[in-house]
């Protein structure tokens, strides 16, 4: 729920995308139509009919993946296209797509259009990309764009999630949406978990350059209500960290979270409005103490052995995420509670509550003949240990 308007519209999903002045929502699913929603946030995905809890409600195959998008990037940063001419020859010499499909891309938006040289305005193969692609791990994180998947704005407390089966992308509702609510998913993930709104909008703003309108980060205009919610997203960090020095948990990057830092102090140079957080900074005396006691505290629960203890700080940590409307990415805390429930032998919830939770998330979020999903199956209905949890001893802060 982010971008300007963008003037397009869709009638087929996958690769049979096509347009019609008359008709700007008629995609043939019956879960979505692709609706003109505001005059900020321009087109969007919005809810034909009440949907469920973990319903999948879109599969869609890449449009452009891989070297197609990695070479196109190449090209405009060196210089040797530059023109939206020079881009749609491009798209048809190289990538075989038709004079119809080149279009239907071309109705995506372009969060960039200020930042080109030429000052013309004009949409770029590169923004379009850079504005609506995704990557995943699972293929070395190269890039990949979707058509209809583009539709989905931007939340900071998303209702919908996604995953990949290869390079499919698969989306699924992450709870019960109303006939006419907006669908959005979110395009960043740590910095929505861990990261007060001010910092959240500064961040999206420096690093895919759009300004976060969502009701999180502008729906909410109690002070005491903001106060909480970034209290909320403050212990998630707290917890994540406690968790990954205790049973290596992945949840919280440290790397990441000066990214964060960094791009949020560039950006507040620029803003006129000051960031909250650094109001009554620590002086570097008081700092110094709370790294002083942060250690001591690390130490204390490094000697604690894993134990329900752990249980429940994961059950804290699910807690938040689903108040916050965050439990976007709940897999790796389903597996996590499940190896160390497994490890403990004895936890409440019991250890079969959490691998219900994770193979039932999986399989909606990958698919049932998904290799992860069908291994999991196997090692879970075995009670196999896949990952031994035990504090972790590291200069990690």
């Amino acid at each position: 729920m982010t971008r300007p308007p963008n003037l397009s519209s869709a009638n087929e999903c996958h690769q049979q995308y096509h347009t019609s002045e008359d008709s700007p929502d008629s995609i043939p699913n019956e879960y979505f139509a692709v609706k003109w929603f505001s005059e900020w946030e321009g087109y969007s995905c919005v809810a034909r009919q009440t949907i469920e809890k973990h319903t999948l409600v879109h599969i869609e195959e890449p449009f452009l993946k891989g070297s197609e998008i990695s070479d196109a990037l190449d090209l405009h940063k060196n210089g040797q296209h530059k023109s939206e001419m020079d881009d749609k020859e491009y798209l048809k010499a190289k990538c075989g797509k038709t004079e119809e499909e080149v279009g239907n891309l071309w109705q995506l938006h372009d969060q960039y259009t200020n930042q080109y040289k030429d000052n013309t305005q004009d949409k770029r193969l590169f923004g379009i990309i850079m504005s609506n692609s995704f990557e995943n791990h699972e293929n070395d994180y190269q890039k990949r764009l979707y058509l209809i998947t583009s539709r989905f704005n931007h939340s900071c407390t998303p209702n919908c999630g996604y995953d990949f089966d290869n390079w499919t992308i698969r989306i699924y509702t992450l709870r019960k949406i109303e006939a006419g609510e907006a669908m959005c998913i979110s395009y960043s993930d740590d910095v929505i978990y861990f990261f007060p709104r001010e910092k959240r909008r500064l961040y999206l703003l420096g690093s895919l350059n759009f300004d976060c309108a969502c009701s999180a980060c502008y729906g909410a205009n109690d002070p005491s209500e903001i106060s909480k919610s970034d209290g909320n997203r403050a212990r998630l960090k707290q917890i994540a960290i406690e968790l990954k020095h205790r049973v290596d948990a992945s949840f919280y990057s440290a790397e990441f979270c000066l990214q964060v830092n960094e791009t949020v102090k560039r950006m507040s140079v620029t803003q006129t409005e000051t960031i909250k957080d650094d109001v009554g900074a620590p002086t570097p005396s008081e700092r110094h103490a709370q790294l002083v006691e942060r250690a001591r505290l690390r130490k204390l629960s490094k000697s604690i052995p894993v134990g329900q203890h752990d249980i429940d700080l994961i059950v804290e940590y699910i807690g938040l995420l689903e108040k916050e409307k965050v439990d976007f990415d709940l897999m790796p805390v389903y597996k996590l509670a499940y190896e160390v429930s497994l490890k403990v032998g004895t936890s409440d919830p019991p250890t079969q509550y959490w691998a219900d939770k994770y193979l039932e998330l999986i399989s909606c979020a990958k698919g049932a003949t998904n290799n992860q999903t069908i291994t999991s199956v196997e090692n879970m209905s075995q009670g196999n240990l896949t990952h031994v949890a035990s504090p972790v001893h590291d200069s990690e802060t």
